[in-house]
Formats: C-alpha cells, sequence, structure tokens
C-alpha cells in the first residue's frame, strides 16, 4: 500500500543489535543484576528454596533408582551395582533438570515482564539470558552433589571432570537459542506453555537418562542421534564418572546444534522483539 509520501508501508525492520563494548557490558551488568535478585530470592533466606534446589532431585533420584534399578532391573552395564547406577541416573537428571527447568521458566517470561518489555529501552533478551545464568548456578549446585556422591560411592573424580565447565557453557548457549525460540512463540500463541509439558516429558523418556543408550531401538538410532540431549548426557557421564575424553563425534555434534540453535533463537527474538510491547 502507498502512502502519501510514495513510500512503501510495511512492518517495522529491526536495527541491528548494538554490539559496542558499552553496550555490551550495559547488557552483561542487567542480566547478572537480574539473575543474582533471582537466586537470592529463591534461595537466600528460603528453607523451601534450598529444599527445591538439592533435596528434590536427591529424592528424584532415589524414585528412579528404585523403579529403574531395583524394580525393573535396568543395568548401564552389566557389573554396575545399585549404587553405581544411581550415579549414572544422577549425572543425566544433572543435564536434563538443567534446561527442562530453564525451558519451563522461560516460555512465558516475555509475557510475565510486560511492565518491562513496554519500557523503551529494556532490552528484552535479558530476561531469557537471565534465567539462563540463574539456572546454571543451580546446575552448579547439583554437579556438587554428584561430584561429592562420586567420591563417597563410586570411583572418586578425574582431572576429566574439571572438562564439565566448559560443557556447560554450550549447554547453556543451546538452552538460550531454546528458550528465545520458546518465549518469542509465546507471545504470538499462548497455547505454546500448555504444549511445553507434555513435549518436555516426551523428550525426557527419549534420551537415555534412566537408561542407557545400548538398549534404545536400532530402527530409531536415527532419533537418539539427532538428539542433542543424549550427547550432552553422554559427554558429562565420560567426563565424571567414567575418567576418560568424551568422544569427539558427541563433542562436535552438540557444539554444532547449540551454536545453530542459539544462532537460530537470536535472530527470531531479535526480529520479533519490536512488536513484542504491542503484542503482551
Amino acid at each position: 500500500m502507498m502512502t502519501h509520501c510514495g513510500a512503501v508501508s510495511g512492518p517495522p525492520v529491526p536495527s541491528a543489535p548494538d554490539l559496542s563494548p558499552e553496550a555490551l557490558r550495559r547488557y552483561g551488568a542487567l542480566t547478572r543484576s537480574f539473575a543474582i535478585n533471582d537466586i537470592r530470592t529463591r534461595y537466600v533466606g528460603s528453607l523451601m528454596g534450598f529444599f527445591w534446589a538439592v533435596v528434590q532431585p536427591l529424592l528424584e533420584l532415589g524414585t528412579y533408582t528404585f523403579v529403574f534399578t531395583v524394580i525393573l532391573l535396568v543395568r548401564f552395564e552389566e557389573h554396575y551395582d545399585t549404587w553405581t547406577n544411581a550415579l549414572y541416573l544422577f549425572c543425566g537428571m544433572v543435564a536434563w533438570l538443567s534446561v527442562s527447568e530453564t525451558l519451563s521458566r522461560s516460555v512465558n517470561v516475555v509475557r510475565e515482564n510486560a511492565h518491562l518489555i513496554k519500557k523503551l529501552r529494556f532490552p528484552p533478551s535479558v530476561l531469557c539470558s537471565y534465567l539462563v545464568l540463574s539456572e546454571g548456578f543451580s546446575a552448579l549446585v547439583r554437579f556438587g552433589l554428584l561430584f561429592a556422591a562420586a567420591l563417597l560411592l563410586g570411583q572418586g573424580l578425574s582431572l576429566h571432570c574439571l572438562l564439565f565447565l566448559p560443557v556447560l557453557a554450550v549447554q547453556m548457549l543451546f538452552t538460550l537459542g531454546l528458550a528465545m525460540l520458546l518465549a518469542t512463540t509465546q507471545v504470538y500463541f499462548k497455547d505454546t506453555q500448555h504444549l511445553l509439558g507434555p513435549a518436555l516429558m516426551i523428550w525426557m523418556f527419549i534420551t537415555p537418562i534412566f537408561y542407557p543408550a545400548s538398549l534404545f531401538p536400532k530402527q530409531f538410532s536415527p532419533l537418539l542421534m539427532l538428539n542433542p540431549l543424549s550427547h550432552l548426557i553422554g559427554i558429562y557421564r565420560e567426563l565424571v564418572l567414567n575418567h576418560v575424553f568424551p568422544q569427539w563425534g558427541s563433542l562436535v555434534i552438540f557444539t554444532t546444534m547449540a551454536v545453530t540453535t542459539f544462532l537460530l533463537g537470536a535472530i527470531t527474538f531479535h526480529r520479533h522483539s519490536r512488536r513484542f510491547p504491542d503484542l503482551v
């Protein structure tokens, strides 16, 4: 449609993000501030916050260990005892909880913070970034529990476990991309948050968390290969429990998926962020 000036009207084209050092410093400071406030709200001075961060995963671990290793007699290796199987379960749960809880919290983060979105100079991507950073702290707490359990109940730790930090950083990049995609989708389709729960449940059970990857049906092996969390959990188990360097294939596949997902999420979020104030 032509305007009175003869120009073609259309949706506003988002400007390129400001990547100057000063802008990045402001963005980082704001993200850290939000993340620290979220951590304090959840954990500092709150017994329930500590409960959900530490005790709940242990309760879930006990439940899944009893069901899968005692009742169903699932073994990650034939010679593993109950405690070793429990460690393998817990290692998978640490990665899964970190990803799933971030996605569950981020899906509605734009709508829940409409008062901030409507402010002219507030960068919306801070909302997804601070949630990923806050859940990264929770992941560190759970990894601390895993390391303590490995020392007490398993075969101890090796220097390989130190490599979990760069892997966690790549995991957070992957989760941030997914979080931005979900948050953007939720702005347009309010049912996204209701569909996420069943989707996460399906994703959890097709990921080798509670069973070894060798039990996955051969005819569905491409599904296992394309599942980023199957690679991520395998990497963590190799580093922390098997004391070996992960397979290069898994590292390359997961890193490629993480970077691709992040770029897709960041581009999508930025392209639509200018419409958020009108839609929330």
